[in-house]
């Protein structure tokens, strides 16, 4: 219930060597010893605490990414050390090949990388007001008359923010707009956040320098750390492994990929979920499980009346050998839904 609270407390005094050792987890008055399997449920737990709307501390935009919430300082003083702590969690998840299964807009990918945030960046943020800038950029705007500021809304209360020094005094004109537009971004994407932004970097950085990774852009670094959204079954097939009396050509795993071939790829992400603990595939797809020394294992799973149950420490399915399509795909879904995760 405080998973969020007690991770943070116990490790965000560590020392980044700490940080970068092998550790286990357990969660208190449950059993099972930590053989990959709970360190991988206790990243998922974590990021999806981090990112839960009633921390306030990410807010998620239209297009469904994240950027830090602009009144995070809500949640008291430690606001900042949350950011810190948010940025080496996932520079660990992803030294740990943990798939985060939260995007975040690409401005906040950029400075991440210590790149400047680009006008195209506000699409992640609000289309219609990226679409107003870019009308100004290609129209006659001195009939406007706008300011050099910009009229926000904060907890019902409206409040001016000046774009340069006596902003509410000059106008926006033909010769002036591209300055307009630029610092009229960058508010929104960078210095109305730039706390927030800066706290989680300092956090970043500590685990993985910023030389490190400076050569990735900000889709190619979100590949990286969310993996590929979209599951694909002729890759999965190709890289799963069997254990007898299963093999590729065995009924049973025909009839198993005929099913899931049938779901859409929310369903498959949730299938996923509970066979690896991620529900994102990595970056360079199913094969990185074999080379990771875990590949996609499926093996009998005995009774036909049971469910399938995951062993996500090894990427291990327990699939009965069931008779039809039917009740394969309902017995899937029930396991699914039920999380029936045997953490080893």
């Amino acid at each position: 219930q405080n998973i969020l609270t007690d991770s943070f407390e116990k490790l965000q005094k560590l020392k980044t060597n700490d940080l970068m050792r092998k550790f286990s987890v357990k969660f208190e008055g449950e059993d099972g010893v930590d053989a990959g399997g709970l360190t991988k449920e206790w990243f998922t737990l974590i990021i999806q605490e981090l990112f839960n709307p009633n921390y306030n501390l990410f807010k998620q935009m239209k297009s469904n990414s994240f950027q830090p919430s602009i009144s995070s300082y809500l949640n008291g003083p430690q606001h900042l050390q949350y950011f810190n702590f948010a940025g080496k969690m996932i520079a660990l998840a992803l030294i740990e090949e943990q798939c985060v299964n939260a995007h975040l807009t690409t401005s906040f990918y950029r400075q991440i990388l210590h790149q400047k945030p680009k006008l195209k960046d506000l699409e992640d943020y609000k289309v219609k007001l990226y679409d107003s800038l870019q009308w100004m950029l290609e129209n006659d705007v001195d009939s406007l008359e706008l300011p050099f500021a910009i009229d926000v809304k904060e907890f019902g209360e409206q409040k001016t923010v000046e774009l340069i020094e006596n902003g509410e005094n000059i106008l926006v004109t033909n010769e002036n707009k591209r300055e307009y537009i630029s610092l009229y971004a960058q508010y929104y994407l960078q210095n109305s956040i730039k706390k927030q932004i800066d706290a989680f970097c300092s956090g970043f950085d500590e685990i993985i320098p910023p030389e490190e990774i400076k050569i990735f852009s900000a889709s190619e670094l979100d590949l990286l750390i969310c993996g590929i959204p979209t599951i694909d079954i002729d890759d999965l097939k190709k890289n799963t492994v069997y254990e007898l009396p299963y093999n590729e050509n065995h009924p049973v795993m025909l009839l198993f990929f005929e099913v899931i071939s049938k779901w859409d790829n929310e369903s498959l992400a949730k299938f996923l979920q509970f066979l690896t603990g991620s529900s994102q595939v990595p970056i360079g797809g199913f094969k990185t499980f074999k080379y990771r020394g875990k590949p996609i294992k499926i093996m009998s799973g005995g009774n036909k009346e049971r469910l399938p149950v995951a062993h996500t420490c090894f990427n291990l399915l327990a699939l009965p050998g069931y008779d039809n399509g039917d009740d394969m795909n309902n017995k899937l879904i029930r396991a699914i839904q039920e999380r029936e995760f045997a953490i080893i």
